[in-house]
């Protein structure tokens, strides 16, 4: 577009000014999530390399390219992050079935937490899980947002084998699931052994045939 506009007092025309006709930029929802996504995967890296001590949020900003100011944003505090960076690249990894005989369902959820320990995300676990020790509120923010809800979705499992008869009812549930899970927890924080399915299905079969003949016996 063509303007007239006044220099040191002169009159200078037919000078070519960028107007607001020019399209205005989309609003800053795309950016701000693109940089939400680079902070996350710029976090995991991290994980993947690094104890937890050794992260600092000025290290992540730095590899995501972006101000502290723009993490802070979205977290307050380093743990928040690391958490949501744990489960934004994990999340898929391990899943509930809905449907079918619930001892099954819950074999089914061991074999998968087994293959997640034994892949490139194990390291990850391992590290939360020692940095919990120290961390207050790490420890908070993981059982609050990881451990809590996985453990009401398997609790609702145990329980409706229970109803079933599968399990016996005055079975303790959670020194059931302490005797199932605590091996895989065993290989992956002190052995460093490979959780295959064989071991995970031969853990899982004994427990459970343990408690039914319990049962049985009684």
């Amino acid at each position: 577009m063509m303007e007239n506009y006044a220099v040191d007092g002169e009159s200078v025309r037919n000078v070519e000014v960028e107007t607001s006709l020019k399209p205005a930029r989309p609003a800053g929802r795309p950016r701000s999530e693109a940089s939400r996504a680079s902070i996350l995967n710029a976090a995991y890296r991290f994980l993947r390399r690094l104890p937890v001590a050794e992260i600092s949020t000025i290290h992540i900003a730095r590899e995501a390219g972006v101000s502290t100011a723009t993490v802070y944003r979205w977290w307050p505090t380093k743990e928040e992050l690391l958490l949501d960076a744990f489960l934004h690249a994990t999340d898929h990894e391990v899943k509930f079935r809905c449907s079918g005989p619930p001892l099954e369902r819950l074999k089914e959820y061991m074999l998968q937490v087994g293959r997640f320990f034994t892949g490139k995300d194990g390291i990850v676990v391992a590290r939360l899980l020692t940095a919990i020790q120290d961390n207050a509120i790490l420890r908070e923010e993981f059982l609050k947002r990881v451990y809590s809800p996985n453990d009401k979705e398997i609790r609702a499992i145990v329980n409706e084998a229970i109803k079933r008869g599968d399990l016996p009812g005055e079975m303790r549930i959670a020194t059931f699931l302490d005797s199932i899970f605590g091996p895989l927890l065993v290989r992956l924080l002190i052995r460093h052994e490979r959780i295959d399915e064989s071991f995970v299905a031969a853990v899982f079969d004994h427990v459970v045939a343990g408690v039914t003949a319990h049962r049985t016996r009684k």
